[in-house]
């Protein structure tokens, strides 16, 4: 059946006629006749507007999504090439780690400690017994754990191995516990004489004992381990950094807290440092 062109014209120019009426009809308020009118013209109209917006919408949901396609794909560019920036700075970064501690092993000098063969351990109970604040992990003797082995995280210091061991557990007293110690210099250099950091229980800012007054400290400065004194972790694990220096002026030494770099509170995994603690020491001199 042929359509005639001119209905569809005469069909939108009566609509566009009743929603400038609707318009019209709503800026003037008032009762009576007109708000009935304008009653009845939106009761024709809005199944008509519906009907277009249903149309319409998907159209304009579709573009929105094509332009946010293309936003994304450039974001999608912009993560890939970070990503692959990132890996290359990781493996130099590992280039740069192999080639010092190939150095150092020609020089006759201490392995650095990121270069120091690692047990990766997860966390499974605290440890009951004579330490308050130790853990148990799921990794003993069969895997080369031995006693005095350093532990660390990705922040820095954990604590050592003590016993009991068995050979698929031991246990670690944390480096929060009071019965904990640990030879440590700040990474400035201006500590010296073998100061000890030990803990005061968790929550607890660590101190650094031994630090003569007259010794250069200031808050914010790095702690390190050092390997002097009898010092059985390799040198330079992060510490902590330093929070409040402190005295009392009859004491010949300084009172310093020390805020650690780990969380205790979210210990969950867990690497152990083989090579490290008194049984290296003593190979070491043989």
């Amino acid at each position: 059946m042929h359509r005639r062109k001119g209905r569809g014209r005469a069909f939108l120019l009566v609509f566009l006629a009743l929603s400038i009426l609707i318009i019209t009809l709503d800026f003037r308020g008032g009762s009576g006749p007109l708000e009935r009118i304008r009653d009845f013209t939106a009761a024709v109209v809005a199944p008509i507007q519906r009907g277009l917006t249903t149309v319409t919408r998907p159209v304009g949901n579709f573009f929105s999504a094509v332009g946010d396609l293309a936003n994304l794909r450039e974001e999608n560019r912009d993560l890939k090439d970070e990503n692959a920036q990132l890996r290359a700075e990781i493996e130099e970064a590992r280039g740069l780690t192999d080639e010092n501690a190939e150095l150092l092993a020609n020089l006759g000098l201490e392995e650095p400690w990121f270069a120091k063969d690692k047990v990766a351990a997860q966390v499974i109970a605290d440890a009951p017994g004579n330490y308050r604040w130790a853990v148990v992990i799921d990794k003993g003797t069969r895997d080369g754990l031995r006693e005095d082995m350093a532990v660390i995280s990705p922040e820095g210091l954990v604590g050592k191995v003590i016993s009991p061991m068995r050979p698929d557990v031991a246990t670690i007293i944390l480096m929060i516990d009071p019965n904990f110690a640990a030879v440590a210099t700040s990474e400035e250099g201006g500590i010296t004489g073998g100061p000890t950091v030990s803990g005061n229980g968790e929550g607890q800012p660590l101190s650094l004992q031994r630090v003569e007054k007259g010794t250069e400290v200031n808050a914010g400065e790095r702690i390190v381990t050092s390997n002097l004194n009898g010092g059985i972790f390799p040198r330079n694990i992060p510490v902590g950094f330093i929070s409040k220096v402190g005295g009392d002026e009859r004491s010949s030494t300084l009172d310093i807290e020390i805020t650690p770099y780990v969380d205790f509170n979210d210990l969950n995994v867990v690497q152990i440092l083989l090579g490290t603690g008194s049984n290296a020491q003593v190979e070491n001199a043989e």
